[in-house]
């Protein structure tokens, strides 16, 4: 009887010393870790001991479960065509149980001003809520040497990787068929600096400017154009100057933007059924870094139309692209179908049909990232 208790203890008593060896070796805990596929997970796992907290929040630990993981999009905040003037919604992006809660609700409260809507949907993109002062009143149409038939736009975006982190830049454009004048303001330590002004030729729609994408990198001012290039203001030297586009896409009008980790620009675009991603120094010089088939990855979505009725139309439209061409929203265009393709990974989501947005006013709101640990005693 003895003997036989001793032989069920042997087994038992090992299984506590293999776990032990497995999870108290650091290489393969952080293996472990990198499985869990949402942030929230990774905080949770980090309150077991001391041991996982350090590799859970380890810098060199996340950079890696970023490339694996990167941060999901909870919704799109999007001002749309035919929403009404100054009005806004927040599309959720379907969710695992895990992040259920955290997604906005179908509505969101509507905004009179868009500047505030534009505050408030970049502040919590980047998990701030910091009050913002009044942007300073501006007038850049009083640069332009031809009054009539222009069309007025402000932006409000938080400057990246400031020691400040409630740095922001107020843009006000003023614009007609021919020229572009541009008036800012940079808000440092709770104040608005003086206001800078300069004006550029800019001979394309009205229309082609409005909906523009328009891009913050660094103290880089980034906006597509209908012309072949890429317009850049350098808020440094208060000046204009342009980017020229890869060579197969100097048509294009369908491209959007991304602001990598480091300097330079991505670029996505959709020729035809093949999505392409481009890296660029911001000065011109680019580099294709990633293709994809979109019927391949999309296939599970069960699409029933590909190819519009119109040859002219192009089948996949690039409605928007999240930082460091981590994922990109696409609309399938004879079917409507709006979905989100994380790039590294080539998951895909369906988020709707039919929203008929513009690229302006559609801006997906993310999770906060790095994760918020908790502070240890």
């Amino acid at each position: 009887m003895g003997r036989t208790e001793r032989k069920r203890s042997g087994p038992a008593a090992a299984v506590p010393a293999a776990v032990a060896s497995v999870l108290g070796n650091d290489v393969l805990l952080a293996e472990i870790l990198l499985r869990l596929d949402l942030p929230t997970w990774l905080v949770r796992a980090a309150l077991v001991s001391r041991r996982w907290f350090r590799g859970a929040s380890d810098p060199a630990f996340l950079r890696h479960f970023r490339a694996l993981h990167p941060p999901r999009v909870l919704a799109l905040h999007a001002n749309a065509v035919g929403f009404g003037r100054g009005e806004t919604r927040c599309l959720p992006v379907p969710q695992p149980p895990g992040l259920a809660a955290a997604a906005p609700s179908r509505r969101c409260a509507a905004r009179n001003s868009a500047t505030a809507a534009t505050a408030a949907c970049c502040l919590l993109n980047n998990g701030r809520d910091e009050p913002i002062p009044q942007p300073p009143r501006s007038n850049p149409g009083s640069l332009l040497r031809d009054k009539r038939g222009t069309c007025e736009g402000s932006l409000l975006r938080l400057l990246e990787n400031d020691a400040d982190s409630t740095s922001c830049l107020f843009l006000n454009l003023r614009y007609n068929d021919e020229e572009l004048a541009a008036e800012f303001s940079l808000l440092q330590s709770g104040v608005w600096g003086v206001a800078r002004s300069t004006v550029t030729e800019l001979p394309q729609r009205i229309f082609d400017t409005m909906v523009a994408h328009k891009l913050l990198v660094g103290r880089k001012f980034y906006m597509t154009t209908a012309l072949g290039y890429i317009l850049g203001l350098d808020l440094v030297t208060a000046s204009f100057f342009t980017v020229q586009l890869p060579a197969d896409i100097w048509n294009s009008t369908s491209f959007r933007l991304s602001r990598p980790q480091q300097s330079g620009l991505y670029l996505i675009d959709a020729k035809g059924f093949q999505l392409q991603v481009c890296r660029g120094d911001g000065m011109g010089q680019w580099a294709l870094v990633d293709t994809i088939s979109v019927p391949k990855v999309c296939g599970h979505l069960n699409v029933r139309r590909w190819v519009p009725d119109d040859a002219q139309t192009a089948p996949v439209s690039v409605l928007a692209a999240g930082e460091n061409a981590e994922f990109v929203f696409l609309e399938l265009v004879a079917s409507g179908i709006v979905c989100c393709i994380q790039l590294s990974n080539r998951a895909v989501e369906r988020v709707g049909v039919g929203l008929r947005m513009t690229e302006d006013f559609i801006r997906p709101l993310t999770m906060v990232w790095p994760p918020v640990f908790p502070v240890l005693n």
